[in-house]
């Protein structure tokens, strides 16, 4: 994060993520205007598959013409192998599931040890 009046400092990197808070068009609106590529991180439950929607027509209202794909988390079961051909069936891009993992949330407030599913995801994101 970078406060007002420090945003060129993350010229100096490679990436920069931006995480604008969820379900506010606005916000989604000028980060797409900003950035190169897009992730939509989505849970795997029925509020958030309801609530990919309206963020989904606010990225293409913004004017983002980049490279952009969905993550979808906290998969339990077979939920986001199913999220995952039900969103590929309307031609929408998935990069990756991540499955709802208890080294997740016994990492709640520190930085996780073993992120790879992650990994995996920004790799297939990279292509």
């Amino acid at each position: 994060m970078y406060p007002d009046g420090k945003q060129t400092q993350a010229i100096k990197h490679g990436w920069v993520v931006v995480d604008t808070p969820p379900n506010d068009p606005r916000a989604l609106g000028e980060a797409a205007r900003i950035a190169t590529r897009v992730i939509v991180v989505a849970k795997c439950n029925a509020l958030e598959a309801d609530r990919l929607i309206p963020t989904l027509d606010a990225l293409a209202a913004s004017g983002f013409a980049g490279q952009w794909g969905i993550l979808l988390t906290q998969a339990r079961g077979s939920l986001g192998r199913e999220m995952q051909s039900a969103l590929e069936e309307e031609e929408l891009p998935v990069y990756g599931i991540i499955p709802h993992l208890v080294k997740f949330e016994r990492s709640f407030g520190l930085v996780p040890e073993d992120l790879s599913e992650y990994g995996e995801a920004l790799q297939e994101a990279l292509k």
